[in-house]
């Protein structure tokens, strides 16, 4: 009887051990379209606010939101606030639209930051898969039309992080290599992404009047999240387990994940 259910257990772990190699190698060969179509189901739609801090001091307040469409999926990154130019601090707000596929793919994306001078605007959209074509505006600072070839997959700065965290195991280490557009050279970039620490962060997700007529916490919520260095511009992130902005520093400005009120409503974002 032994020796039976000796040669049983034998068997069990051979067929799990089997599962879990075809597992790998499945995961393994993979197409990138098919992981990025994995990326998209399991991307859920959600708004999240920040406050926005120079200094530590609230100058403004931005949102960053992902919503589907029957054949599109939607990112907009929208900010408001005293933005600070070389020369003094001006009032700006500045909105960032970006269509993609549903495999995760991007199409199209439109950038309009409006402020008292140079107001500047993108309109880019990928051609054949490999070719981004920017437009040329009015506002476009003075640039003309332009087009770039990159490695496909292409990403934002917000979506980056997004195809990377469900794209892959959250390892301390891991890395990878992306096609990303940064708008502040209207260029295509090549970072490497790498997850670097992982923590817990405090955030305010409700808020209530204090009785000065402020917006003040209410309720606060424990997020996971993980550093993630190589962004542009040398900005040091951390994202939750989709991707989706935590908090972020670059310089003397840093962003943190709070209720809309705080953000929106007290007296530095109206």
């Amino acid at each position: 009887m032994q020796s039976k259910r000796a040669v049983l257990a034998v068997i069990i772990v051979a067929l799990w051990l089997g599962g879990m190699a075809m597992m790998f190698r499945r995961n393994v060969t993979r197409s990138e379209a098919q992981q990025l179509t994995e990326v998209a189901l399991r991307l859920q739609p959600a708004t999240f606010y920040y406050l926005v801090e120079r200094d530590g001091q609230q100058i403004g307040a931005a949102s960053s939101a992902v919503d589907t469409t029957v054949n599109t999926l939607v990112s907009e990154e929208y900010f408001v606030g005293d933005y600070p130019t070389p020369k003094s601090v001006e009032r700006t707000s500045a909105r960032w639209q970006t269509r993609l596929t549903r495999g995760f793919r991007l199409a199209d994306l439109t950038i309009d930051i409006a402020r008292q001078t140079r107001p500047y605007s993108i309109n880019a959209s990928v051609e054949e898969d490999t070719l981004l074509f920017i437009a040329g505006t009015k506002t476009t600072g003075g640039h003309p039309p332009a087009r770039y070839t990159f490695k496909p997959p292409l990403f934002t700065p917000s979506l980056a992080p997004v195809a990377f965290m469900l794209g892959g195991p959250h390892l301390i280490g891991r890395k990878q290599t992306m096609s990303v557009f940064d708008p502040t050279t209207r260029i295509v970039i090549r970072p490497e992404l790498q997850i670097r620490a992982e923590s817990l962060f405090t955030v305010v997700d409700s808020a209530a009047l204090d009785p000065n007529g402020s917006w003040a916490p209410a309720h606060r919520d424990t997020v996971r999240a993980w550093r993630i260095e190589g962004a542009p511009n040398g900005m040091t992130t951390w994202v939750d387990a989709e991707g989706r902005l935590v908090a972020a520093r670059a310089g003397s400005l840093s962003a943190i994940r709070t209720a809309f009120e705080i953000a929106f409503k007290n007296v530095k974002a109206k």
